[in-house]
């Protein structure tokens, strides 16, 4: 129950920085720092903060990486936190496709209907 509940943890973490308002201001200082440092940095850390998969694994790897030092467990401390990483990874970037592809049809759909009332109100 709670390598799930880690995992589920480690999306939530992930979406929250990749689309969360609170962290508009912080996002975009951390991208216009790591810019000023060297521009390659700067781009990879852009591309970094806007990859589900990236941000996924990172997210998934660093909660793992905590809870293990919290537990004082560190028998292959590193190697469950890099597998951790996988799986949030790819969990990470299911659940965000599933969102943006449910997003679209909504869009869609709020789009046929202001059409079709528009149409009725004429």
């Amino acid at each position: 129950m709670n390598n799930i509940l880690l995992i589920v943890a480690a999306i939530g973490m992930l979406l929250i920085i990749k689309y969360g308002f609170i962290f508009n201001a912080p996002r975009e200082f951390i991208i216009n720092k790591a810019i000023k440092i060297n521009g390659t940095f700067g781009k990879y850390i852009q591309k970094l903060l806007s990859c589900s998969q990236c941000l996924g694994f990172w997210c998934g790897f660093i909660l793992f990486l905590l809870t293990g030092i919290l537990e004082l467990n560190y028998h292959l401390l590193v190697y469950y936190s890099m597998l951790y990483g996988f799986i949030t990874s790819l969990a990470g970037n299911i659940v965000d496709m599933l969102i943006t592809y449910l997003d679209e049809k909504i869009f869609k759909l709020q789009k046929e209907n202001e059409s079709k009332a528009d149409k009725d109100n004429l």
